[in-house]
């Protein structure tokens, strides 16, 4: 089995390098440094009430919904149903444009030998038990213009095109395929055998001079073929069973290969519909949580006093510091450091989220002003943001104490599985979150 979490931090360093964690439901704002009070006020030493005073201060934890966002022409299309011992069903589904790479000639009577849907592979979330795939035409278009949600359905036409000989397949993320007579090694990819009918059709249009086939941008408006949805009919693993798998629908190995001879030649030949960026596509998924604590925590926030959530496509944490605006606007602040501890053993499959930004909303959550991040530790099983500025604003009357929101990396957010299982102040473990500040009080 493949190193998950090498796999994973692998896939997030482009993006953590330059990524601000700013997220938004309507307008995406820009990123926004809270300044630094200090030195904005001439303070006497004889105004000194209390030096290198330190306190923890009460937390209440919860999680809310962020399930709203747009998950179109993301970093990965995301497929496939696993059942989390945690969170329940996740199930996952990609709708997908295809287009020509330019001009198509086939020649003159071509005759399929077979259709390939391969899907070229960056990881997955769960573990790789079998799944039977599905491919079905869309009746609906798409529009790379557009913005889909997760919820986003398009409706379909005809029957499921995967042959049976090639629908259930134990995925194999790591291994490099081989095409019969050819030496060439091909990226780890799911590979579906497609119905030749299907794809004897796109060669009679190809060598009838089909004008869809003279450009790519011809074929796009044509709706010609509207676009695959491809999912799993695997829709209800058992409890710890299955994954959601990640493919990079931009690379040039993910496309659906039309092979093919001339009449009685013998010498195969092959055209292929690729997925470029005129194309639209976008994530599926669907998520039951119903009978699980994370349920009960959306219904009611009390709940997350002993455990509270992250969840790709889904949820969000939230962390409201009511205490702190107990402290004197003289207040001057050393550092406020606030730990967030989660339930996660070293080798479990569903491994936490690495990297997380803290944000405040101005606006009720539409838009998310970050004030830090913090990578996972997983020496001390948990995240630290250093929050100093932040909190120093909110005692001097600059802010509002409205509460923060744990958010990750937008960009996989909405094309991940990642989840994570925070400790609440009730938690029944020893670590629990918390907020320490170091300070000096004047009068």
């Amino acid at each position: 089995m493949m190193n998950l979490k090498k796999l994973h931090n692998n896939w997030r360093k482009g993006i953590l390098l330059s990524a601000c964690f700013v997220l938004t439901l309507s307008v995406l704002p820009g990123c926004k440094k809270t300044s630094s009070p200090f030195g904005s006020e001439a303070l006497s030493v004889e105004d000194l009430l209390a030096a290198g005073g330190k306190d923890t201060f009460q937390l209440n934890t919860y999680s809310v919904p962020f399930d709203t966002l747009a998950t179109d022409n993301q970093n990965f299309g995301t497929l496939g149903a696993y059942h989390d011992p945690k969170f329940g069903i996740v199930n996952a589904s990609i709708y997908t444009q295809l287009t020509v790479s330019g001009a198509v000639t086939v020649g003159t009577n071509p005759i399929i030998d077979s259709i390939v849907l391969s899907l070229n592979y960056g990881g997955y979330y769960g573990t790789l038990d079998p799944q039977t795939f599905e491919v079905y035409q869309l009746a609906d278009e798409l529009d790379v213009d557009s913005v889909y949600k997760r919820s986003t359905v398009k409706s379909t036409m005809g029957s499921n095109l995967v042959d049976p000989s090639s629908a259930t397949q134990t995925p194999n993320t790591s291994a490099k395929v081989i095409l019969t007579g050819d030496t060439t090694q091909l990226n780890p990819q799911l590979r579906l055998r497609l119905n030749n009918a299907f794809g004897q059709q796109f060669l009679d249009d190809m060598a009838a001079g089909n004008s869809a086939f003279t450009s790519s941008s011809n074929f796009l408006s044509s709706n010609y073929l509207k676009g695959l949805k491809i999912s799993v009919s695997n829709t209800n693993p058992a409890k710890g069973k299955g994954a959601v798998l990640y493919f990079k629908l931009d690379n040039s190995q993910t496309k659906m290969t039309i092979y093919y001879k001339l009449g009685s030649e013998s010498v195969q030949k092959q055209v292929a519909l690729v997925i470029t960026g005129a194309c639209a596509d976008f994530n599926h998924v669907d998520i039951d949580n119903s009978g699980y604590h994370i349920a009960d925590v959306l219904a009611n926030p009390i709940n997350g006093k002993t455990q509270f959530y992250s969840q790709s496509f889904n949820v969000i944490p939230k962390i409201e510091m009511p205490t702190i605006s107990k402290l004197s606007n003289k207040t001057l602040l050393n550092n406020a450091l606030l730990s967030l501890p989660i339930a996660y053993h070293s080798g479990d499959v569903y491994y936490p989220t690495q990297t997380f930004g803290l944000a405040y909303s101005e606006d009720g959550g539409k838009t998310y002003n970050v004030i830090a991040t913090a990578n996972y530790d997983n020496n001390q099983k948990g995240f630290l943001f250093d929050i100093r500025h932040y909190v120093q604003e909110v005692i001097s009357g600059k802010k509002q104490n409205s509460g923060l929101y744990v958010i990750p990396a937008q960009n996989y957010f909405r094309c991940t599985a990642d989840r994570v299982v925070f400790n609440g102040s009730a938690s029944p473990y020893k670590t629990k979150p918390k907020l320490v500040l170091k300070y000096t009080e004047f009068k």
